[in-house]
């Protein structure tokens, strides 16, 4: 059972490893994005950003968790990767839940 699970992440892991892949071709407008973010202080405008570099860089959804906690001002290690969802923009349940 936990080789299975092992296998599956490892099998999420490749294919947002191609999609990346396909994006190199926008990566001066990543480039633009991760600087607004990067820049922008802690608050919805951050967070309006989250779903492009999401989408962008096919993030893990404990990477996508860490990147809420960053865009709300929290250290990445207050947030729970695990209750983080990830949709179109909406707040949902806890501080640490984020819908890209």
């Amino acid at each position: 059972m936990e080789q299975i699970k092992l296998l599956k992440n490892e099998i999420r892991r490749l294919e947002r490893n191609q999609e990346r892949e396909k994006s190199v071709a926008n990566l001066e407008y990543l480039k633009n994005v991760l600087l607004q973010f990067i820049f922008l202080k802690s608050g919805s405008e951050r967070e309006r950003l989250l779903p492009v570099i999401d989408t962008m860089l096919q993030l893990s959804p404990e990477e996508k968790g860490k990147l809420v906690a960053i865009a709300q001002g929290m250290s990445p290690s207050q947030c729970c990767p695990r209750r983080t969802e990830i949709n179109m923009g909406r707040r949902v349940g806890s501080s640490c839940s984020f819908v890209l």
